[in-house]
């Protein structure tokens, strides 16, 4: 290469898909480390108003199709002087503009993916590839989606492209969660077995309640599953279905709207004993059970619940199957398997729930979990899981605070408690309350409302209930003083928390108040206590910082750990060792504070 050749390369400024395409060879089969970050173009991400945002891209692409003189270039130079965002973009072609196909807008499209230096000149690319891409385009179309600032956009033209399907997915599984679910919405319906199999292997983690049942319904779950062979595969996709049916994280329960749901949990059952047993597919096994048991399943299954959860328990207690789960709690060489493995003979061994009068049961999922799961302190009344049959936008409270806060104890004046609260919170979707009070020898559960319209129907509450206060009492103190369920983590949370509830001289001492303070499946071995400086503001303008404290648990005594948080709480001022996790560093440094980012939250 001559000297002025090389030069000229190096002054020549790079473009996005050139950038894409370098680190894509350098790990073919990966995503791009950290979406494509940093970019070779140097847009700022300023803050700009929503409506200002989408001026942007509508002026200067109306001017670009009424102009037939301008070409890709002044269309580009014009992307780089203004700020938007991929979502502008889609907004402004899809419902404001709507231009009809044309080879000038292909042939512009195109040389702004390929050859575009800025990210916004590249977005309007995209953008005017929706509905003028071909199959040839596929391929550029797939490395400039590696790219984290386009990977939607890109995901959604290679979707509206017939024969591209294969490349989707090859987008999809190099790209982040969301591009993925945006590839399986758009692929659900195909035919192909290829697709097919792609799209039912989406990890549960991945499938919102609406996405799995769209997928269910789209291929047909109930005429796979009725096949006289059923593929092991296949049976633990359609559990993983079901289970992210029954999941309330995408704001609403999604199961039963399933048409095909007790046909489809009738199969599955059946055919379950012909599995291989495995650890992971009796902990689908025990999921599904506890769903149909109290869950958002219950008022799909009715009285035939009772028969699937004994079917399922046959399964799992069969010697094959306990061989499998006993060898693998006992295990050394594995502890998550070990610890899921546990859990299911905990599950089998549990009794079941009382078909009459008033009943507590605390859940807790698979400790192997998909998303953000929480235990859950479900009511049973007689038989009936009250929040699944008259709530479908969350789940129930947790056990603290429904359970350990005294809540459900009944005393001569009505007292209003909250049962369950939407996914989203009650601000947004409402909440599941219930009035108790104790008349003479009876508990009376009354005046069930919700706090949000739209939230189930109102014929879907219960009725007044009134229960023996002997029995009532009983249980209640039974689930108060029950702690079984809890895993070691969890049980450092319950005992800290306790204390500087008791103490509030603890913290108080250091000018702070605790906030939370809990564990999380999805990090077993560690609970998390947050408190806030200073302990009280005159106004919400004054500065205030949270910190988080991470209690690693691992093996060691929940209450020998428990008083060695405590005592060290109490010892020295936990602002100096503690995570800053709210608040800014001008507010930090306004109290006098070091701002320290977090690391581990």
């Amino acid at each position: 290469m001559s000297e002025v050749y090389e030069r000229e390369a190096l002054d020549r400024p790079v473009s996005l898909y050139e950038h894409a395409l370098r680190l894509h060879r350098l790990a073919p089969d990966e995503p791009l480390p950290g979406g494509g970050h940093p970019f070779p173009d140097t847009c700022d991400d300023h803050r700009v108003p929503h409506q200002e945002r989408l001026r942007a891209p509508s002026a200067v692409l109306r001017q670009f199709i009424e102009n037939p003189d301008a070409s890709a270039q002044d269309l580009h130079d014009l992307c780089a002087q203004m700020t938007f965002h991929a979502r502008d973009v889609k907004q402004v072609l899809v419902e404001e503009l709507a231009p009809e196909p044309s080879p000038r807008l292909r042939e512009a499209s195109r040389w702004l993916v390929r050859h575009g230096t800025n990210r916004r000149a590249v977005m309007v690319g995209l953008g005017l590839m929706r509905g003028n891409a071909e199959l040839q385009d596929a391929p550029l179309i797939r490395v400039i989606g590696l790219l984290r600032a386009v990977d939607q956009l890109a995901a959604e033209v290679l979707a509206g492209i017939g024969g591209a399907e294969l490349d989707l997915i090859w987008l999809a599984e190099r790209s982040r969660s969301f591009t993925r679910i945006v590839a399986v919405e758009a692929l659900a319906e195909h035919s192909d077995a290829q697709v097919r199999e792609w799209v039912l292997s989406t990890p549960r983690d991945l499938l919102s309640g609406d996405l799995a049942r769209k997928v269910a319904e789209r291929q047909d779950l109930a005429a796979m599953l009725d096949r006289p062979e059923v593929a092991d595969d296949l049976w633990d996709q359609a559990g993983n279905l079901l289970l992210a049916m029954t999941s309330t994280r995408n704001y609403q329960s999604e199961i039963g709207r399933y048409e095909n749901a007790l046909a489809v949990y009738q199969r599955w059952v059946t055919v379950a004993s012909q599995r291989p047993a495995t650890v992971p597919r009796a902990a689908l096994l025990a999921m599904v059970a506890e769903d149909v048991r109290t869950g958002q399943a219950a008022p799909v299954a009715g009285e035939l619940r009772h028969g699937l959860v004994a079917e399922i328990l046959s399964v799992l207690t069969s010697p094959a199957w306990m061989k499998v789960l006993r060898r693998s709690a006992a295990s050394a060489g594995d502890p998550v398997e070990a610890r899921r493995a546990a859990w299911v003979v905990n599950q089998i061994t549990r009794d079941d729930v009382p078909k009459t009068g008033f009943a507590v049961r605390i859940v807790v999922p698979d400790p192997v979990p998909a998303g953000f799961p929480q235990v859950e302190a479900r009511i049973v009344i007689d038989g009936v899981p009250v929040v699944a049959a008259a709530f479908n936008k969350g789940p129930a409270e947790s056990p603290e605070l429904l359970v350990g806060s005294g809540r459900l104890q009944a005393a001569s004046e009505p007292r209003q408690i909250r049962l369950a609260e939407a996914y989203c919170t009650e601000g947004c979707c409402g909440g599941l309350y219930v009035t108790i009070v104790r008349q003479g020898p009876e508990v009376v559960w009354k005046d069930w409302r919700l706090s949000a319209t739209g939230t189930s129907s109102p014929d879907c509450l219960p009725p007044e209930v009134r229960f023996n206060a002997v029995e009532y009492d009983d249980e209640v103190a039974r689930a108060e003083q029950d702690y079984s369920w809890e895993w070691p983590a969890r049980t450092v949370a319950r005992l800290v928390a306790g204390q500087l509830r008791a103490d509030p001289a603890i913290l108080g001492r250091w000018d702070c108040s605790p906030g939370w303070c809990t564990a999380w499946l999805q990090d077993y071995d560690s609970a998390r206590l947050t408190f806030m400086y200073p302990a009280t503001r005159v106004s919400f303008d004054e500065p205030s910082v949270q910190f988080g404290v991470v209690i690693d648990v691992a093996d060691r005594d929940p209450q020998t750990l428990a008083t060695h948080v405590i005592d060290s709480l109490r010892n020295a001022d936990p602002k100096l060792s503690a995570e800053m996790i709210g608040g800014s560093k001008n507010g930090a440094e306004a109290l006098g504070l070091v701002y320290r980012p977090p690391s581990r939250w």
